[in-house]
């Protein structure tokens, strides 16, 4: 999400504040690459770091971690898997990184940039803990670690400085596997928060072209004894958050339109409107949502499922409008839809691709700033040639 030195595009940059070392960040990354070429796996680990840094701590001894090495290299076979992310949370810099397997934490290390130097919290190597700050405290409550447990994880609520950090992967790191499969509670909990959301949606949803004069939603709980054990656990995988105090909260929405003679009808949503629709106004509450109070990191994967190009580009420019998107939220998505690229919408740098080696199998990230010098290219029809690479390499052979 680092920036170029090119000027040009500047409504795809964030201004950050008060720090010496970043000055600007991207709003959003775009991932393109072939079916089996490895997009989803690159963001999918983002949703996996959340996972280990936010439950590991719940972690009982003998429990075992979600470890997934790669499989197709033999020299990968029993080797740790090794995360490190850099991020900004409450305007500072953050460096962390931990590396396990199926059984253990093997490493871990907490820093932070003060100025342009990196100063370290601690460093951990499986159960020793080297303490850079604050050493007394900071191995006590390491004692209490267990080694299948990241520290972060089990000191987050003990320990004051690990909150910013902690915070940014409980909050704003937010993952999801598809649009379509989206549930359409973010959007209902976005608009019943107060009519000046209810009505930013139905004008959202009025200029691209849906004609829903208004959007009804009605909230029903279920009792969990009232709901079989088998769809209730596919609620739960599914659908997390759904289930509250032992209920199910369910949404019943409507859709209203205005009939010919000027009368409303009234449709069950999911019934009456089409896929595409249901999916635009499933995504605009999340996307909505993470322009307000907090700085959200928006990861979706595969965006443009049952969306037309059209709708696609509204969503980007709406998520890129300083006027809607006031507290610099960042969208990282993957996507099969080249229109966006012949679009001249994003800067070099914001184009990412995605492509398997033949020898190793395993995947490779560039970014088409990294491989393309020239500004004045057709980066679509570029693409299309191979010229980028991200493309299957399919045979022209008859059965």
């Amino acid at each position: 999400m680092l920036t170029s030195k090119e000027r040009k595009k500047a409504y795809n940059l964030i201004k950050v504040e008060n720090n010496p070392n970043i000055k600007k960040l991207l709003k959003s990354c775009i991932i393109f690459g072939a079916n089996a070429s490895g997009k989803s796996n690159q963001i999918r680990a983002l949703s996996l770091i959340k996972q280990i840094v936010i439950t590991s701590k719940q972690l009982n001894k003998g429990d075992k971690l979600p470890y997934l090495p790669f499989k197709l290299g033999v020299a990968y076979e029993g080797k740790p898997t090794i995360f490190e992310l850099d991020f900004l949370s409450h305007n500072t810099e953050y460096k962390y990184s931990f590396s396990y397997n199926v059984d253990e934490i093997i490493s871990e290390e907490l820093s932070y940039f003060k100025g342009k130097n990196e100063h370290h919290i601690f460093k951990r190597s499986k159960d020793t803990i080297n303490a850079f700050d604050d050493e007394d405290e900071l191995k006590g409550l390491f004692k209490h670690t267990g080694s299948n447990v990241l520290f972060l994880s089990k000191a987050n609520n003990e320990y004051k400085p690990f909150g910013p950090v902690f915070e940014w992967f409980n909050i704003n790191l937010r993952y999801f596997e598809q649009i379509s499969e989206l549930h359409n509670r973010y959007t209902i909990q976005y608009m019943n928060k107060s009519k000046e959301n209810k009505d930013k949606v139905l004008k959202i949803l009025n200029y691209a072209d849906f004609d829903i004069s208004d959007v009804l939603s009605n909230k029903i709980k279920m009792k969990r004894s009232d709901i079989n054990e088998y769809f209730l656990g596919l609620i739960e995988k599914d659908q997390p958050g759904l289930i509250k105090d032992g209920d199910l909260i369910k949404y019943e929405l409507k859709s209203v339109h205005k009939r010919d003679d000027g009368s409303d009808i009234v449709n069950d949503f999911s019934l009456f409107e089409s896929a595409g629709t249901e999916v635009f106004f499933n995504v605009l509450g999340l996307i909505l949502d993470s322009f307000e109070n907090h700085q959200r990191v928006l990861v979706i994967d595969e965006f443009e499922t049952s969306l037309h190009p059209d709708l696609i580009q509204y969503l980007l420019r709406i998520f890129h409008d300083k006027e809607y998107n006031k507290v610099n939220s960042q969208l990282i998505v993957t996507t099969h839809n080249t229109k966006i690229l012949s679009s001249d919408f994003f800067r070099r740098e914001q184009i990412w691709f995605t492509e398997k080696k033949k020898d190793t199998k395993n995947t490779d990230l560039f970014s088409l700033y990294d491989y393309e010098g020239r500004i004045d290219r057709s980066i679509e029809k570029a693409y299309f040639t191979g010229r980028y690479g991200g493309l299957p390499d399919i045979l022209d052979r008859r059965f």
